[in-house]
């Protein structure tokens, strides 16, 4: 169990739920693990009407701490690089205040999304083509990111995992090329006061996507299409052949 500067101390409290965050956390300090962030699948052409996962890839510097870590009780970091203060929401005043931190549970990772894409028009609410969730929830062979409270990546390892989904509107997107530039990977860390209460801290950037910048040489980039008549031919005629199977083996019963 680590022993924390100014009286701090740690102890096991129940898992709090935390929020995915829709912006960039803080710089990163030289001694949290730090590293880069790239699309594996940076450039495909999909049809209009396919639902798009966005893979990553987080790689550690090969000089950077590793990102090992468990929580209740939270191990593999150094005392000295966790959070000694975070925000309290008093909602008597509805203000933030700051407060010292009394006690940290654990650690988790987090993912980010920046309005700054396409598919959706920079978050501003038109989903006129996509429509854009954070992929929360790990099913086999499509690992996510967000919310782990254990984890194990040595320097100079990557990780593999989906960050988000876009999923096309009612019909179809409309056909073109769509960007999507910036995501981040994040380290949290769950503190609370000498009351128990929640403090927010800042989050720290393991890594984020194209530099903050948004050009199309890192950008996570579809072509999307409208299926030509002949390939929704071959669709029906392929529809049509598995259902005269189905019925055969009805009628051999």
């Amino acid at each position: 169990m680590f022993k924390l500067p100014h009286g701090l101390n740690l102890k096991t409290l129940a898992s709090t739920a935390a929020l995915v965050t829709l912006g960039a956390g803080v710089p990163a300090q030289a001694a949290l693990p730090f590293g880069t962030l790239e699309f594996t699948q940076r450039v495909a052409t999909v049809s209009n009407t396919e639902t798009i996962d966005v893979w990553m890839r987080l790689t550690l510097d090969p000089s950077s701490s590793p990102l090992t870590f468990s929580s209740d009780p939270l191990t593999g970091f150094d005392p000295a690089d966790l959070p000694t203060e975070g925000q309290f929401y008093n909602p008597d005043t509805d203000t933030f205040e700051t407060r010292a931190v009394a006690e940290i549970t654990g650690a988790f990772l987090n993912t980010f999304f920046r309005c700054d894409d396409t598919f959706t028009g920079g978050c501003n609410g038109d989903t006129s083509s996509y429509s854009y969730s954070f992929f929360l929830t790990s099913e086999p062979g499509r690992p996510s990111l967000n919310f782990r409270d254990n984890f194990v990546l040595a320097p100079g390892a990557s990780f593999d995992y989906v960050f988000a989904q876009f999923t096309p509107a009612a019909g179809g997107a409309a056909p073109g090329t769509y960007y999507f530039y910036g995501t981040g990977a994040t380290l949290n860390f769950r503190a609370f006061d000498a009351d128990g209460n929640f403090l927010s801290t800042p989050a720290h950037d393991i890594g984020f996507t194209c530099g903050g910048l948004t050009t199309a040489d890192c950008a996570f980039t579809r072509v999307v299409e409208v299926p030509e008549p002949a390939t929704w031919g071959m669709m029906a005629v392929g529809l049509l052949g598995v259902a005269g199977v189905a019925r055969r083996r009805r009628n051999d019963r």
